[in-house]
């Protein structure tokens, strides 16, 4: 090989890896920036997947209240008013009628408060036959609004043949719901009044 030709290879090999060290020297802060310009890439999709995690389980939440409120809305309709308390009495009259026992006496017991009902019992007295108190019972279970039959108390006569051979007490309730009161408001603590100056100089 010419020696000539050898000494540009040798000077083009040597030029060549000086290039490749000064564009590796120049080059290694940009690196560094690329490096930590895909860190943060990274931290802000992790980011990202995180709220789209939440917003879908905001959205599977908000839909789980709706159904929830829903159902408490539901709920509410058929609970019973002041109203349907009041007139409880004559309605169990007429579903005693229809169940062919003998209404023979009601009380009002002292009402119990929870959190978000009052239950309001009534203590009833009937003379049954053993199958119409049975049907008495389902008429009560069909009611249009929540109330609950119990404290059953059968007594057996010793008539047998009479045409009520028991007398029954019980307790019938209904429940009436009670909206949560609005927060109260925070008392003012009222400013007192500067002192007046009284005028007169040492």
């Amino acid at each position: 090989m010419n020696p000539q030709l050898q000494k540009q290879i040798g000077v083009g090999a040597v030029a060549g890896l000086i290039l490749a060290g000064l564009v590796y020297f120049l080059l290694g802060g940009k690196r560094t920036d690329l490096e930590v310009v895909n860190a943060d890439v990274k931290v802000l999709q992790d980011q990202v997947d995180k709220g789209r995690l939440l917003k879908a389980s905001f959205e599977k939440l908000r839909e789980e209240v709706a159904k929830q409120d829903k159902r408490i809305e539901d709920l509410i309709k058929i609970m019973p008013s002041d109203t349907d308390y009041g007139e409880i009495p004559y309605r169990i009259k007429k579903i005693a009628d229809d169940a062919g026992i003998d209404q023979v006496s009601f009380s009002l017991k002292p009402e119990r408060r929870d959190t978000y009902y009052t239950e309001k019992p009534v203590e009833f007295e009937f003379r049954v036959g053993y199958h119409s108190f049975g049907q008495f019972a389902s008429l009560i279970s069909g009611y249009e609004k929540i109330i609950n039959l119990s404290n059953i108390e059968i007594t057996r006569k010793p008539d047998a043949r009479s045409a009520y051979p028991a007398t029954v007490k019980c307790t019938i309730s209904a429940f009436i719901y009670n909206p949560e009161p609005p927060p109260a408001d925070p008392v003012k603590k009222p400013v007192a009044a500067a002192p007046k100056a009284s005028g007169k100089e040492d």
